[in-house]
């Protein structure tokens, strides 16, 4: 019985200690310092529309198509300069609007 709780323990433990990473498993790391990649989240307002030149974000900030990679979730993802919040990285779903 005992073995049984501690293998149990073990399982979770190494599950929740790998979580972090599994989130930040596909973003490149030359984009991703620690946490400053996050999917973008609609329900929290941060919205994305596409228009001619790239992506209008939701504070007004406008990525551009040259400057946008592809997303492998088929949702937006953007990394940005803690601090400054300079954008890093954008990444937009294939087909997105």
């Amino acid at each position: 019985m005992a073995d049984c709780r501690r293998r149990t323990i073990l399982v979770v433990a190494g599950w929740l200690l790998s979580a972090p990473a599994l989130a930040h498993s596909w973003y490149p790391a030359w984009c991703c310092n620690d946490h400053d990649c996050r999917e973008l989240i609609e329900a929290r307002g941060e919205t994305v529309t596409e228009t001619e030149d790239g992506w209008r974000l939701w504070d007004g900030r406008l990525v551009g198509r040259d400057y946008a990679k592809m997303s492998p979730d088929a949702k937006f993802h953007i990394c940005e300069e803690p601090k400054t919040r300079a954008i890093i990285c954008f990444f937009a779903p294939q087909g997105a609007s």
